[in-house]
């Protein structure tokens, strides 16, 4: 039995991962706060603690894994942290990149795991493009057998959001205020349901041919904005009012918006996902963009039932970005 450990667990991705890592007969052992929004199933392990509580954190070093999953580091400290506390006792490190750090702008086409990772508009991207260079040396230099995955916008319970929240986004459509979508809606964005990028992803846990490699694991089909927002709104069954604005002009507005924009959603990006597959034989997405954004949109509306209040100064920015238009 694989013995999988989780730092994380939680999160959107994450949680699908430890489900079906579950059902592909892992040993599962999660390490978060111990506040997860919803219940792991009965045979996952959790352990207490805060990532920055050296104490606590220290004590994983005296098991052993076949695989540590890193969801949560952010940062070289912690990935520093991670290579002197997991070298010697796992088999396999994982850690969870993003596909933001991929060059913006990028006018190569489709995008591998070949293209370059220099993103100077989000700082987040650069660290955790920062984090993958230091793990790929400790990988050459022995210390730590890693893989990096790349997951793009993966979505399972919240819907999607333009330029601000999803949950926020689908308050304002179910309230009759209209949204913003960034410049004209028509740069191809990828969506990937959770539920599909947790197969690949378990099916790269202990897998040999995973180790010194990074993959990006997405759907193949891209939309563009105008296309996800009319999905959003036939999900939520409650029409629509969008305004396009540039994003350079929502950058005037608030630097909020440069690093999710320009240094992501306002670039078209379609991936290449041969990597994966030749990893991982028979995988696919299966869930299709409709599929996905209704279940989405279920629970949303259970969300807002249970009362939702959206962050104020991001509303009374939206508004005001609104009204000046």
């Amino acid at each position: 039995m694989t013995r999988v450990l989780y730092i994380g667990g939680s999160g959107e991705i994450s949680f699908a991962c430890v489900e079906a890592a579950v059902v592909a007969g892992h040993h599962v052992t999660v390490f978060n706060r111990g506040t997860p929004r919803e219940t792991f199933p009965t045979e996952v392990e959790q352990i207490v603690g805060d990532l920055n509580d050296d104490k606590t954190y220290a004590k994983l070093a005296s098991r052993e894994f076949d695989s540590v999953c890193q969801f949560i580091g952010l940062n070289t400290e912690t990935i520093a942290r991670d290579i002197d506390l997991f070298s010697g006792h796992c088999g396999q490190y994982t850690f969870i990149s993003s596909a933001s750090a991929y060059q913006k702008p990028w006018s190569g086409g489709v995008i591998t795991e070949d293209t370059p990772l220099k993103n100077p508009f989000w700082e987040y991207s650069r660290l955790k493009a920062e984090c993958e260079q230091m793990l790929f040396e400790a990988h050459s230099n022995g210390l730590l057998p890693v893989t990096v995955v790349r997951p793009s916008h993966t979505y399972r319970r919240r819907l999607p959001g333009t330029s601000f929240p999803g949950d926020h986004m689908a308050w304002r459509i179910l309230n009759d205020k209209p949204i913003i979508v960034h410049d004209d809606g028509e740069s191809l964005w990828t969506l990937t349901h959770a539920d599909d990028f947790s197969r690949a992803f378990v099916a790269l846990c202990g897998n040999p041919r995973a180790l010194g490699e990074a993959f990006h694991i997405t759907c193949d089909t891209a939309h563009s904005w105008n296309e996800i927002v009319e999905q959003v709104s036939t999900a939520l069954d409650h029409p629509i009012k969008s305004v396009h604005v540039p994003s350079d002009k929502l950058i005037e507005y608030s630097e909020f918006w440069r690093g999710p924009l320009k240094g992501d959603k306002a670039n078209s990006v379609v991936f290449d996902n041969s990597k994966v597959r030749e990893a991982v034989a028979g995988w696919k997405c299966e869930i299709s963009l409709p599929e996905g954004l209704a279940s989405a949109a279920a629970y949303t509306r259970r969300l807002m039932e249970q009362g939702y209040t959206p962050d104020e100064r991001l509303e009374s920015l939206i508004d005001r970005v609104l009204a000046e238009q």
